[in-house]
């Protein structure tokens, strides 16, 4: 069985590890960027991701705003928004769209799977 593939954009190393040691425990795979930049970039190569995992806050743009781009261009793609900032607001703008789901931070390793089985991804099964 082929491990499903995750991509983690978040600026923070901790936050980052902490994500990268929870999915790769869960039996993900994963790839890490620390900007929006590094997340097109890597979103728009050879490898197919399950699902994305943005923190709003990064050093070159709103999460949110790459969470906008993401969706646009890749219609299917599973989203995660962690952030630390109202949580409310963030879920009230992208209400409409059952393919993101928004995480206060800070979160725990079990809320972080629900919120990705909650959008269908699980490990070990493609999208």
């Amino acid at each position: 069985m082929v491990a499903t593939r995750i991509l983690i954009v978040e600026d923070e190393p901790l936050i980052r590890m902490f994500v990268v040691d929870t999915l790769e425990d869960s039996g993900f795979q994963v790839a890490e960027a620390d900007s929006a930049a590094d997340a097109i970039a890597q979103l728009g190569g050879e490898e197919d991701f399950a699902a994305v995992i943005i923190d709003v806050g990064l050093p070159d743009r709103p999460g949110d705003g790459l969470a906008d781009e993401a969706r646009a261009k890749w219609p299917e793609l599973p989203v995660v928004i962690a952030s630390g900032r109202d949580r409310n607001e963030l879920a009230r703008r992208f209400s409409q769209d059952s393919r993101i789901t928004v995480l206060g931070k800070p979160y725990t390793s079990h809320m972080l799977l629900n919120a990705l089985r909650d959008l269908g991804v699980t490990a070990g099964t493609p999208e």
